[in-house]
């Protein structure tokens, strides 16, 4: 079944709030070391385990995370979105430096060549193209 890019990227969100609850887990595991003291014999095993079985979990949640994001990066991006994106994203700001300033922004949150690099790459093109022909004028 081939996925949409808008599906993978969902499975990635929820593959980071995977990540997240293990992180609460860790965290449970450190308060309950801070407070060690007095609880019985065992806690302390218990504990280890579970933070061995964190760290497995975590590093499974990565592999899955980084082939689901291998998927996406083989979608490739649909020119019409991305020019579709650029003009709504001209809809909601002042002016077309505001637009670049964010669409240069989500573009430095994404790794190089990576889908939603592409996709924000060309919102940015399109727009300081558009930059450019109004300046021309």
């Amino acid at each position: 079944m081939a996925f949409t890019a808008k599906e993978l990227t969902h499975l990635v969100g929820e593959t980071n709030k995977a990540r997240q609850v293990l992180d609460k887990v860790l965290d449970y595991v450190d308060l309950v070391n801070k407070n060690i003291e007095g609880l019985p014999e065992g806690t302390k095993d218990s504990l280890e385990n579970i933070d061995e079985q964190v760290s497995i979990i975590g590093k499974k949640i990565e592999e899955v995370k980084k082939n689901i994001n291998a998927e996406l990066n083989k979608i490739p991006v649909d020119p019409a979105d991305v020019k579709t994106a650029a003009e709504k994203l001209q809809l909601y700001h002042a002016n077309i430096n505001e637009v670049i300033h964010w669409a240069s922004t989500q573009l430095s949150g994404h790794e190089e060549n990576s889908y939603w690099w592409k996709y924000w790459k060309g919102v940015c093109d399109i727009v300081v193209e558009q930059q450019v022909k109004q300046q021309q004028q």
